[in-house]
């Protein structure tokens, strides 16, 4: 068989090479010609190479699987490499890479003021960070290829002299392969709450749009506390829409609010008839929303005084998964445990879904990894910080390559 000369190999056989290899290879194959540029940054190029990684993560376990971690302390991003031994009694999260902060980089080229950023959410390779600045700047990031796109400023605009509150969450409309920001900015006079309105961004438009969200949702606002729709608990992204605890504060009746990206409009969904957490009247409903493999999860966790523990507390945590998505009645029960702490939260999945990771307060911060199927509990190690929130699956891609106005470093 002869040896393929690259300048006369068919443009196909080209294309089916190049869409098969890693970000980091595809960056330096757009230095190598014109033709292979222009192949590499197109959007077809783009989305069928990112749905090819989006299968080889489903069909490998955990080799090679890239966990995107958030310590909000120091602001920092990690990607670590999932590379646990289920055989072993415990496990360790060894670091992959730490990744530069792009609201820095902002400042720098800007000449602004560095503020501080929530993290809002991850999907296909982008990050969406929140600054809490008074432009409620916002960006959209691709830490595998280095860029990103500074969202432009809020239309909402209030009476002078009102506070205001903002929280984003983030996600993908399918059907029209774009990426979204959806916003809720809350008016408040004197800690009251006034008003609120949503706004919703588009990558593939570059601009906000107000959302009618009609008579009938302004008016239960008032009613309705949304929960998890900050930094502590992104909201969940799933089968294409949004998903947050809110409570009525009203009735303390719990439910799952939601909102699809593509249809962009509101909806409710129950939580679990089993749940014990019905009710709050507190300011805590100690239960999340997350995302279990591809489907919706519930979590919830309540404390036990026991002076017979070490630290005087048992946690005693519960978590479902819906089975098919939408109908009430498949909400399942994943697994139900009991630990020694004081305080508990949920950070996130590993081992594509699998094993589920929990963050204890005991004498000190300590993580759990729980696998849902054998009910088994390890100590989970992080090496290089013990202040991790938040943790989801990572996917490199080449979003972003394509757009223009785009910060590069």
């Amino acid at each position: 068989m002869e040896p393929i000369v690259w300048g006369k190999a068919p443009e196909e056989i080209i294309y089916e090479i190049l869409v098969r290899l890693p970000v980091k290879s595809l960056l330096g194959c757009t230095a190598v010609c014109k033709s292979w540029s222009c192949m590499i940054k197109s959007p077809t190029f783009i989305h069928t190479h990112l749905n090819n990684r989006l299968i080889e993560s489903n069909h490998r376990n955990n080799d090679g699987v890239q966990l995107l971690l958030h310590n909000p302390e120091f602001e920092l991003y990690s990607l670590y490499r999932d590379d646990d031994d289920p055989r072993a009694s415990s496990s360790t999260l060894r670091e992959y890479t730490d990744l530069d902060n792009p609201y820095q980089v902002y400042a720098e080229r800007t000449r602004s003021r560095t503020w501080g950023s929530e993290f809002v959410g991850t999907c296909n390779g982008l990050v969406c960070l929140a600054a809490e600045d008074i432009d409620l700047t916002t960006l959209v990031w691709n830490p595998s290829i280095r860029k990103f796109v500074v969202l432009p400023k809020s239309g909402v605009t209030f009476c002078h002299g009102h506070g205001r509150e903002a929280r984003c969450a983030f996600g993908y409309d399918r059907r029209a392969n774009d990426y979204k920001v959806l916003r809720r900015v809350s008016c408040f006079q004197e800690g009251k709450f006034i008003s609120c309105q949503y706004e919703i961004w588009s990558l593939a438009k570059g601009s906000w749009k107000t959302l009618n969200t009609g008579n009938d949702r302004h008016r239960h606002e008032r009613d309705i506390e949304q929960r998890d729709f900050d930094a502590g608990h992104p909201p969940a992204f799933v089968n294409g829409a949004l998903h947050w605890v809110q409570v009525n504060v009203n009735t303390g009746n719990i439910s799952v609010g939601s909102f699809d990206m593509s249809d962009e409009v509101f909806s409710k969904i129950t939580i679990p008839p089993e749940a014990e957490t019905q009710k709050c009247f507190d300011s805590d409903p100690h239960c999340v929303v997350s995302r279990y493999r591809e489907s919706l999860a519930f979590f919830e966790s309540s404390e036990e005084r026991r002076e017979s523990v070490g630290c005087g507390w048992l946690l005693h945590m519960t978590m479902w998964v819906m089975k098919e998505y939408g109908v009430a009645k498949s909400w399942d029960k994943l697994f139900a445990i009991c630990l020694e702490g004081s305080i508990c939260r949920l950070v996130g999945c590993r081992k594509s879904g699998d094993e589920v990771v929990l963050k204890l307060i005991v004498d000190n911060v300590q993580y759990r990894s729980v696998n849902s199927k054998t009910k088994q509990v390890k100590n989970l190690q992080i090496k290089g910080s013990c202040r991790y929130s938040v943790m989801d699956a990572f996917t490199e891609s080449l979003v972003l390559l394509d757009q223009p106005n785009v910060f590069t470093y």
